[in-house]
């Protein structure tokens, strides 16, 4: 993959920036994580100058991008520290658009599935349940995403349960639409006017989109290292629409591990910005400690760290745009950003020295987002043990 932007995308890339820079002080991201609040007036105004729409085709109202131009959305917003559901909302309608009310081929068990941990539970309705969990109604998804890119609903991926493992999936939709389970680790459920849920109908897995104002839904806030809103929530027979089966919910996962993996890239690059900033101003023995070879070695090191991150995270979405992303690939770069992103964000304290240790430094910002997207969507360990299961095949180089 080029990596290099073409002029669309920098200028995309270049006015966000300054748009987030003059709007986004870091006192107002302050402000809104010990609340535990979203940046509502953020939010406003990307829905309002339709950045989130930079993925879809225009003649639905997008930007006509895509995935790559969505990871740099991410990208750009997440080196604000900012609070909102930028990745949440975008990989949740990506799927909805890209997987929901497709043709059913008939479902896959989810124990051959790429995430590769599913249970054998079924129900009394069979097959034919697990057909109307394949597919959705074509006109509900197009109006899903329709009210997503005029800022009239926010969507949120709701898939965790208390195991915290992908694939194992208990919540279950029986055959009159109602959803029964707990899910764990939603970010920016209180915020989300509906949640995408991955249930089992027929025993089969698919994505439900529940209306997050039914009274049936119960939200219960939980503490994050990285402070974002994040909650445990509960669904007591609440009604569910099919948007998609297995295959969507696997592009989910895989969609919302890349994003990840970018969420990560930009805590490590504004890290290293931050440090190269400091080094060059601080100084020791009567020059600056960035010329001492100690402190450009380990800068050296942070560079190489995220620019492998950076490949990998942008293959990985341009091969997902082009369907051609397996699980491991993904779940390769998403583990090397997870490894990469407290290593790169703690040689950034290290050369900050005294100053990095005080929690009001802006550092911290990017030292705790890193950390907490290195663990979410799949940790170092849990995306290569994904990768370990195809170790022993054949690869094609050429």
């Amino acid at each position: 993959m080029n990596l290099e932007l073409t002029e669309t995308q920098t200028m995309f890339r270049d006015s966000l920036r300054k748009f987030l820079e003059a709007e986004v002080s870091y006192s107002r991201v302050r402000e809104r994580e010990t609340a535990q609040q979203t940046d509502e007036v953020l939010w406003g105004a990307l829905n309002e100058y339709g950045w989130l729409g930079i993925a879809f085709p225009a003649d639905i109202g997008g930007g006509d991008g895509g995935l790559v131009d969505a990871g740099l959305l991410v990208e750009e917003v997440q080196r604000r520290a900012a609070l909102v559901p930028v990745a949440e909302v975008l990989m949740c309608a990506l799927t909805i658009y890209r997987c929901g009310a497709s043709a059913s081929d008939g479902g896959q068990d989810p124990a051959e599935s790429e995430t590769g941990q599913g249970s054998d539970a079924s129900d009394e309705s069979g097959g034919a349940a697990a057909a109307d969990a394949e597919q959705g109604s074509a006109a509900r998804c197009q109006e899903i995403i329709s009210d997503v890119l005029a800022g009239k609903a926010t969507v949120v991926p709701s898939l965790l349960e208390e195991g915290d493992r992908f694939g194992v999936v208990a919540a279950t939709v029986d055959r009159d639409g109602r959803l029964q389970g707990e899910k764990y680790f939603v970010d920016y459920a209180a915020f989300a006017t509906h949640h995408l849920v991955a249930a089992r109908r027929g025993g089969e897995i698919g994505l439900f989109i529940v209306d997050a104002a039914n009274p049936g839904v119960s939200i219960e806030a939980l503490s994050s290292v990285g402070r974002t809103p994040q909650s445990k929530v509960g669904y007591d027979g609440v009604a569910a629409e099919p948007i998609c089966g297995i295959d969507g919910y696997e592009f989910l996962v895989k969609l919302g591990r890349s994003l990840a993996g970018v969420q990560a890239l930009a805590c490590m690059q504004k890290a290293l910005e931050m440090t190269v900033e400091y080094t060059s101003v601080r100084e020791q023995f009567g020059k600056p400690i960035g010329s001492f070879q100690a402190v450009q070695h380990h800068a050296a090191d942070m560079a190489t760290d995220i620019e492998s991150t950076r490949f990998l995270v942008y293959e990985a979405l341009d091969a997902l745009e082009r369907g051609e992303a397996s699980a491991e690939q993904v779940a390769i770069a998403k583990a090397a950003a997870s490894q990469a992103a407290p290593e790169v964000t703690m040689l950034a304290h290290q050369l900050h020295g005294g100053q990095g240790y005080v929690e009001e430094h802006d550092l911290y910002f990017y030292t705790l987002r890193a950390k907490e997207r290195s663990l979410a969507w799949g940790t170092a360990e849990e995306c290569l043990a994904v990768v370990a299961k195809t170790v022993d095949q054949p690869e094609e180089w050429l």
